[in-house]
């Protein structure tokens, strides 16, 4: 059976190999755009009864093209795009910081229920 990790894994995996005295220049502009939009992910996720349904969460994600995914996504593709010193874009491209093992969301659903 694959081994499934918990999403606190996946998004720490190869922290360890970048120095936490490392730094870079970003824009100010871009990064306070970052905080605003993790900052509705949280006060949206925060609250339980922001999301009563299934539907709560698919109207706060919307598309692509709209919502909260759209955010995210311009945060991830676009404003910390030039964030990124070469050699650490190269890890990235290299797929260096990608866990080895796939998120638990990638279990089928079949297999979850039996654990």
């Amino acid at each position: 059976m694959a081994e499934y990790t918990t999403v606190e894994e996946q998004a720490e995996y190869g922290l360890d190999a970048i120095s936490s005295d490392r730094t870079v220049e970003v824009s100010l502009r871009d990064l306070f755009y970052v905080y605003q939009v993790l900052g509705e992910f949280v006060r949206f996720f925060h609250q339980p009864n922001h999301y009563p349904d299934i539907e709560s969460i698919e109207k706060f994600l919307g598309t692509p093209n709209e919502g909260g995914f759209r955010l995210l996504a311009e945060c991830y593709f676009q404003k910390m795009r030039d964030m990124w010193p070469e050699d650490i874009i190269e890890k990235i491209e290299n797929s260096t910081f990608q866990h080895p093992s796939k998120p638990y969301y990638y279990q089928p659903v079949d297999e979850a229920d039996k654990t």
